[in-house]
């Protein structure tokens, strides 16, 4: 039987470039973001859910013995992986959960620390790194959108690099 892997695993936090301190070298972590919210903060507190991921290339990552590939990843994902959570607080606290949600998955991830959003640009500090992505935000608050490379191993053994755009929705 094939094995399909999605080589960028977590979706969000693990495939981006993440720029760490080497603490060897005298250089200290990045501080924790602090400070209030403004208001395109306050309205984006919530918890937010993975609920699509389109890529621009077709891909066929389903071991099912037939060949259909398609843009459409979030739909060949196993649940496990498409169990993805955010949760911004109103005190720059955050938390993300990845297989916590869904049935039955073995590679739970946890990762937590502050946040900041100015001007499309959503700011994480965690685990001795931060990090800048951009973001869209739909008018409402309600939905955003982010776009970055992903390696996928197809069905057939190759590498697939192709551009991505995840979508999360915030829940009520």
């Amino acid at each position: 039987m094939k094995k399909t892997m999605l080589i960028a695993s977590s979706v969000m936090m693990m495939n981006l470039l993440m720029v760490s301190c080497n603490l060897d070298d005298g250089s200290s972590c990045p501080e924790a973001l602090t400070g209030g919210l403004s208001d395109i903060e306050t309205e984006f507190v919530g918890t937010w859910v993975l609920t699509n991921m389109v890529s621009e290339e077709e891909v066929d990552i389903t071991d099912d013995d037939v060949e259909n590939p398609s843009t459409e990843i979030f739909q060949q994902l196993p649940d496990c992986q498409k169990d993805v959570v955010y949760d911004f607080e109103s005190d720059r606290k955050f938390t993300l959960e990845q297989e916590y949600n869904a049935t039955d998955c073995q590679n739970k991830l946890t990762f937590d620390g502050t946040w900041k959003l100015t001007e499309g640009k959503l700011t994480f500090v965690s685990q001795c790194t931060s990090q800048t992505i951009d973001i869209v935000v739909n008018d409402d608050s309600t939905m955003f959108t982010l776009e970055d490379t992903y390696f996928f191993n197809d069905v057939n053994g190759y590498v697939i690099s192709t551009s991505v755009t995840l979508t999360y929705e915030k829940t009520l």
